[in-house]
């Protein structure tokens, strides 16, 4: 790997003045800015992306370019009409970039850095139903999965949880707290003051904490299918 060269510190700025600047207008006058902060930011991921590559080769398959999200927001239903969100996301599964099959998820606010693994997704019944089917089938192997000494570092496992287990999963069942979850996701946060490669070898190891996490999920998700639009 080439030496790494990106600046985080940059996007950042860039980000936090879009968020105190959240306008059309604004962002028009500041498209030079905008190209540079989000090269930082497409730099770091595909530094990533090619750290995993050497254990997994479809991932160079990912165009980075054109994964990492739009800072658009669809304001249709929402009462905030600010037209941008200021983080810039991306989602390196060489699945696509669609949030299943799970995989490690990068996102960078004007404050810090997301690393982020597991099921974001809460929306598809179909698909929480096959989590839960596989917590209650594998119960052993998910206690040993989140009770692994490496997986410390991802904990608390976050996501939308409802007030009782749904029917038809055990209520009493020892891990009822995670059949309660509709989403089941992990977020870390990445260090400040280091140097490019030492933060792409922070993520990589992260992202190695989270394989396990993920790979239970995307088993028991391996029948689902995502909706069409």
């Amino acid at each position: 790997m080439s030496e790494l060269n990106f600046d985080l510190a940059l996007t950042q700025q860039f980000l936090g003045d879009l968020a105190r600047n959240n306008s059309l207008d604004w962002m028009h006058a500041h498209q030079t800015e905008y190209k540079l902060a989000r090269k930082q930011f497409e730099d770091l991921a595909r530094a990533v992306n090619e750290q995993l590559a050497m254990n997994n080769p479809r991932r160079l398959d990912i165009d980075i370019a054109r994964r990492i999200s739009r800072l658009n927001r669809d304001t249709r239903f929402s009462n905030d009409k600010s037209p941008y969100n200021p983080v810039f996301r991306i989602h390196l599964s060489p699945w696509g970039p669609q949030p299943i099959p799970c995989d490690l998820f990068l996102a960078l606010t004007p404050d810090t850095l997301i690393v982020g693994g597991g099921l974001f997704a809460s929306q598809f019944a179909e698909a929480t139903a096959l989590v839960r089917q596989a917590i209650v089938d594998h119960a052993d192997a998910f206690s040993a999965l989140i009770q692994a000494p490496e997986f410390a570092v991802c904990l608390p496992i976050k996501g939308e949880s409802l007030k009782r287990v749904p029917k038809p999963f055990p209520a009493d069942h020892p891990l009822a707290d995670y059949l309660k979850m509709k989403s089941w996701y992990l977020e870390c946060f990445a260090q400040g003051n280091l140097t490019p490669s030492e933060l792409v070898d922070q993520i990589t190891g992260l992202a190695e904490s989270m394989r396990p996490f993920n790979e239970f999920l995307n088993r028991a998700l391996a029948s689902f299918t995502m909706p069409q639009r």
